[in-house]
């Protein structure tokens, strides 16, 4: 359950998209743009056998463009592939027409999210150019045909191990390393409750913060984290920063507190787990109690299907006898969240303007009863269960409330 969490979860590092193609071009004087090298050959250029996946000729325009979009990284899409690259112009009475052209570009497939390419095209482009300033390297007959055998382990070490470390010549490395990419975390609220992902405690270490050291060792799968930020005896915004960083990091997931008052449904990706097994199997090793039999995944798929709107938990679990079945009922409802085929219908009270104004109700809890705060904000706001803010909101029949 922890790996496949840690693999779904939205914030976890970006794997980086696969290579398609690299190709080096430049700027020949005679004939204008020009692919020099490109891996897989044929991949830009058509072959005898091959037929190349991009038009070079209506993209030659923005791999070797003006000299103001040199020195710049630049990005074109296709139908079907994008091409990143970073050309650079170099002036010099050396070169023909006073100048040379070059551009190392890197082919992914469209949709591809490139942001863990950008710093190693950069780099690449630097260090090129600081061998053809240095001695040549491109321009000289005598080594620029090294520049198949460079792109050829690019494309491969970087598809097969993120990173390649290729000697140019006794003072020259070209070393790159590709860094996974993060999304920022949604924002964290003292009432989400946080389930890790990771073991937190193997993780810990003498470098760790102090304040995250405390956080971490709350982290129980129960607790939200304005609870957590108490036992801790930790600031609530400290405990929330601190849990945006576990987030980014994909060592913890966030989900609702886990009350019997709870009303759960189900979604239409439920059907995708009937053929997949190895979750079938996962559901089963994680929903049973300890030392205890758990009943057929048939049954499970049945229960989880019978979560409705209108019912509570408690009432789901009267009705499908859910007690004698061996299995956690907490773990069931979280294994059913975390995999995203069940969410939670929240409970919003609405006060409607004008009302009593003879009303019981203390300002700030009227302050909340405007349909845009649900039961797990405001009971964690106001500190009380769910049961007392029920019996508080009895006493105004006014106040109305929405399910979503």
């Amino acid at each position: 359950m922890q790996d496949y969490a840690q693999q779904e979860s939205d914030f976890q590092a970006g794997i980086p998209p696969r290579l398609i193609s690299i190709f080096y071009s430049v700027f020949d004087p005679s004939k204008g743009p020009k692919v020099v090298f490109e891996v897989p050959e044929g991949s830009i250029i058509s072959t005898e056998i091959s037929t190349s996946i991009i038009d070079f000729d209506l993209i030659s325009e923005y791999i070797i463009p003006k000299p103001q979009l040199c020195g710049h990284l630049v990005s074109i899409c296709t139908e079907s592939y994008k091409i990143m690259g970073f050309p650079v112009y170099i002036e010099g009475d050396k070169y023909d027409r006073n100048a040379f052209m070059f551009n190392l570009s890197f082919v992914f497939d469209r949709d591809a999210d490139t942001s863990s390419y950008e710093p190693v095209v950069r780099k690449v482009a630097r260090v090129l150019t600081s061998l053809e300033t240095e001695n040549e390297f491109l321009s000289n007959e005598a080594t620029k045909d090294v520049m198949y055998n460079i792109i050829e382990q690019l494309l491969e070490d970087l598809n097969s191990y993120c990173e390649c470390q290729i000697p140019i010549n006794s003072a020259n490395t070209i070393n790159l390393k590709l860094f996974p990419t993060y999304r920022n975390p949604p924002p964290v609220y003292d009432y989400q409750v946080p389930i890790c992902t990771v073991n937190l405690k193997a993780l810990m270490d003498d470098n760790w913060d102090i304040t995250m050291k405390k956080i971490a060792t709350h982290i129980n799968g129960i607790h939200h984290v304005k609870k957590i930020a108490e036992i801790a005896d930790v600031d609530y915004g400290l405990a929330r920063k601190c849990m945006e960083h576990l987030l980014y990091y994909g060592c913890v997931i966030l989900v609702d507190i886990f009350q019997f008052s709870n009303v759960y449904a189900v979604k239409p990706d439920i059907m995708r787990i009937i053929e997949d097994e190895t979750v079938q199997s996962e559901c089963l090793s994680y929903v049973k109690k300890p030392d205890a039999s758990p009943p057929s995944f048939a049954k499970l798929f049945s229960l989880y299907c019978s979560l409705k709107h209108g019912s509570t938990l408690k009432e789901w679990v009267q009705d499908n006898q859910v007690e004698s079945l061996n299995i956690d009922i907490r773990r069931f409802i979280s294994f059913g969240v975390i995999k995203g085929f069940l969410y939670r219908v929240h409970k919003y009270p609405i006060l409607p303007e004008p009302h009593n104004q003879q009303s019981k109700l203390q300002p700030q809890l009227r302050k909340l009863l405007n349909g845009k705060h649900h039961y797990d904000e405001i009971c964690t706001m106001e500190g009380c269960s769910a049961r007392k803010l029920d019996e508080t909101l009895a006493a105004e029949p006014e106040v109305k409330f929405v399910w979503r």
